[in-house]
Parts: structure tokens; C-alpha cells; sequence
């Protein structure tokens, strides 16, 4: 019997040391155990836009878009949204922080953790909000998670693809 519990606790430490950090499943992809002579070099299947500025900096006050406004919706049950093409290089969108996903040191990320925008707040059920998420999602990634809170709303500003600025909603 004390062999089976070991081996249930060995196991469940595994399967939480393994797992990412943050409220949606991890995409880091984390290098094997070969010499690093012949290991592959770590990559993110994430990608997010790049926090190009200090997150200190406001929202410009760019043309405002609606969140649907910068995806093109799909017939395509795989990839139900894509960043539409004919977006402006500068750009503001309200959007609300869903969740965040801890950049390991393994992943070798350049510019901070990730956390993925949605368009609507949680309202009152905020427990389901954050267990279901809802199409689309803008994903960013941003050293400034004392700034960047789960559940709140953010005027995101984006120049050429980069986060230029946020200010709280």
C-alpha cells in the first residue's frame, strides 16, 4: 500500500513540475536531455506581440479598434480567427487580461511573460470566465505582470505589431 502512494505522489509531482505555470495550458516547448552540443535550440510555439517599451509608458491614443475589428473570423473549426491583414501599423484596442502564462528560464524569452487579451470582462462569473476561453485572443508578452492584473481591462496600444503602451480601462 505505502508503494502505491509513493508512486501516485511521484507521479503527481511529476505532472506539476512538467506543466506551465499561469491559467491557460503551457506551449513552451522545453529542450530534451541531449548534450547541448546536439540539442535543438528552445523555441515558443506562443507567440506573442513584443512589450518594446517601458511599462511605464501610457496607451497613445492611436485610432481605437474594436476587438472583432482586428481579427477576420473563419469557417475553419482549427483556426476559428486571423489577425486581419488590413490592420492599421498603429492602432488602440480595449481588451481584458485572461491569463498568463510564466516565461521559464528553459524557454530563453527575450521579452517577459505572456498573457492573452480578450475582448470581454469576466462580469460576475469570473471562475468560469477564466476556466473557458473564448475566441479570439490577442496574445502579448510583457515583462510587466506587477502592472498587468488577470480580469481587468487595459486601452492596449500597438505599433507595427508591438505593445507601445497600456493604461488601465
Amino acid at each position: 500500500m505505502h508503494i502505491f502512494r509513493w508512486a501516485l505522489a511521484a507521479a503527481v509531482y511529476a505532472l506539476l513540475s512538467s506543466s506551465g505555470c499561469g491559467y491557460f495550458p503551457s506551449e513552451m516547448s522545453i529542450p530534451g536531455k541531449l548534450p547541448p552540443a546536439k540539442r535543438p535550440a528552445p523555441h515558443a510555439r506562443i507567440s506573442g506581440k513584443p512589450h518594446v517599451v517601458s511599462c511605464a509608458t501610457p496607451a497613445r491614443r492611436f485610432t481605437p479598434l474594436s476587438f472583432d475589428e482586428v481579427f477576420t473570423f473563419t469557417e475553419n473549426p482549427g483556426q476559428p480567427f486571423v489577425e486581419s491583414q488590413d490592420l492599421p501599423r498603429q492602432f488602440d484596442v480595449i481588451a481584458y487580461v485572461w491569463g498568463t502564462e510564466r516565461c521559464t528560464p528553459a524557454a530563453f524569452c527575450r521579452f517577459g511573460d505572456y498573457y492573452q487579451l480578450l475582448g470581454r470582462s469576466p462580469g460576475d462569473d469570473f471562475a468560469t470566465w477564466i476556466s473557458t476561453p473564448q475566441y479570439p485572443r490577442i496574445t502579448i508578452q510583457s515583462p510587466c505582470g506587477q502592472r498587468l492584473k488577470v480580469g481587468q481591462g487595459y486601452r492596449f496600444s500597438f505599433s507595427d505589431g508591438q505593445l507601445v503602451g497600456f493604461s488601465p480601462n
